[in-house]
């Protein structure tokens, strides 16, 4: 009886050590990981004459419980020419200017905003988050 009472205790002391001096949970993966915790639901990008792209109305939700901010993204465009149709033919990584509050879900960029370059003859097939620097206070 005394060895499961230690064995309870040994098991039990690390868990309530970090709710004793009253230390906030905040796991690390939040700020070395945010890519895992935002989540593009919704997103345009379309290409003037002059060739640049024109990325907007991204709808993105923040499933962590920090601040991020310069949310790096990577766009893949595929070719609609009858020669290489289907086909990836651009990447284009960015950084958008925006700040994403904790536990949120937004539309950003509604005008608009420049997002290398781009092509009449290019469909934005995917887009996918690199990451984004955690604001921590």
């Amino acid at each position: 009886m005394k060895r499961k009472l230690i064995i309870a205790a040994l098991l039990i002391i690390p868990l309530t050590a970090g709710l004793a001096r009253g230390e906030e949970y905040l796991p690390d993966s939040m700020k070395t990981h945010p890519e895992w915790y935002i989540n593009i639901t919704d997103w345009s990008v379309y290409a003037t004459w002059g060739g640049v792209a024109i990325i907007q109305g991204l709808t993105i939700e923040n499933t962590s419980d920090i601040t991020y901010t310069r949310v790096k993204v990577r766009v893949t465009y595929t070719s609609n020419t009858a020669g290489g149709a289907g086909g990836v033919v651009n990447q284009e990584s960015g950084v958008l200017p925006i700040t994403l509050p904790p536990r949120s879900k937004d539309t950003y960029l509604k005008a608009g905003y420049p997002f290398g370059a781009g092509s009449q003859f290019m469909n934005p097939l995917a887009i996918q988050v690199l990451g984004a620097t955690p604001v921590l206070d």
